[in-house]
């Protein structure tokens, strides 16, 4: 499978020999989706698509991943977002089940609220188990560091209960506190996760965005765009606890008291990430 070379930026950068996503078993291009081939990304980006998919499906025989968007085959420009320009984005709806426990499948993504139901879709259930394994997968994944999971902020929560409840490492429980984050500006992606892996090491001309730092409440420093955060304490998050820690910058933001810092990963983050679009 090809690498590919992902230049600029998520939000204004294009591709470069990168790799498509292929069918298979396991994973499913949404049907609403499936028009005008948005299926290409870094190489690293598509294996773990495949990787994730396969790994959901050992544990939950014969569950099948909901793959939407990732970029088109030179990047650039897509309708409707403001990322998914440099290979480095894919959307993953969620997976959905009945009240027996059987995966359902739908033709578009659907929303969920906090409490697992939806609006539009009566007798679906947002599948606790396998999107929090998911979610597992893509932090897990041996190839693709993934910098961020957009996702809403009572799923998030719930997603975060759910591991909890069930003997998570706390380890991994604050990695994915640190990833998951409710977009700033845009819809609240509430009907699908929206990945994001980093720049490749030594990749030329690729650029992180947004850039992540912590600061107080509402401060967007110097117009760039970034994510408020609550972060565990170092205690708890070390460098190598998360995919892609957030660092404190001189941006005009003063550090936080260890009073301000929140230690459970669970109720770690107020998420103000600006920049994405699904």
């Amino acid at each position: 499978m090809p690498m590919g070379r992902s230049v600029g930026s998520p939000t204004q950068g294009h591709l470069v020999g990168g790799a498509h996503l292929e069918n298979a078993p396991y994973l499913r291009v949404m049907p609403a989706d499936q028009a005008g081939d948005v299926r290409w990304g870094l190489g690293s980006l598509v294996g773990m698509v495949h990787r994730v998919g396969q790994k959901v499906r050992h544990a939950f025989p014969g569950a099948v991943l909901n793959v939407g968007h990732l970029s088109r085959r030179e990047g650039g420009n897509l309708e409707q977002h403001a990322s998914h320009e440099s290979g480095r984005d894919v959307d993953l709806p969620f997976y959905v089940e009945d009240s027996r426990g059987k995966q359902l499948f739908a033709e578009h993504m659907v929303a969920f609220r906090g409490d697992g139901t939806s609006a539009v879709w009566p007798g679906a259930k947002f599948d606790d188990a396998k999107n929090w394994a998911l979610v597992a997968a893509v932090l897990e994944d041996p190839a693709a560091r993934v910098t961020h999971i957009f996702v809403s902020s009572p799923l998030r929560q719930r997603l975060l209960a759910f591991a909890a409840r069930n003997g998570v490492s706390e380890s991994l429980r604050t990695r994915a506190a640190f990833a998951m984050v409710q977009p700033h500006g845009t819809l609240p992606h509430d009907d699908h996760f929206h990945v994001r892996i980093a720049c490749p090491g030594g990749m030329n001309g690729c650029i992180e965005n947004p850039a992540i730092h912590i600061a107080r409440r509402g401060h967007h420093a110097h117009g760039h765009a970034t994510a408020t955060i609550v972060a565990p304490s170092r205690t708890h998050a070390s460098a190598n606890s998360t995919p892609q820690e957030p660092h404190e910058q001189d941006h005009g933001a003063e550090p936080r008291s260890r009073e301000e810092v929140v230690a459970d990963p669970a109720a770690a983050m107020v998420e103000t990430v600006d920049g994405d679009g699904g």
